[in-house]
């Protein structure tokens, strides 16, 4: 997890990334899995929505 500029980058490396926007950015949130970018968040519900990105994620490994 990191800012918009360095965080795109470490993204591929992780499983499950997200690179959040900086104090005064518009609030979006792109998302990596396995390195590569799957979507965009948006607004206030980026927390939540990742989240249940993340749980998805989870349950197809098992």
């Amino acid at each position: 997890m990191g800012c918009i500029v360095n965080e795109p980058g470490e993204s591929k490396h992780a499983d499950i990334g997200i690179s959040l926007p900086d104090t005064g950015e518009s609030p979006a949130a792109l998302i990596f899995i396995r390195g590569k970018k799957t979507q965009t968040l948006r607004r206030d519900n980026i927390a939540s929505d990742f989240l249940a990105i993340m749980q998805d994620f989870v349950k197809k490994l098992t």
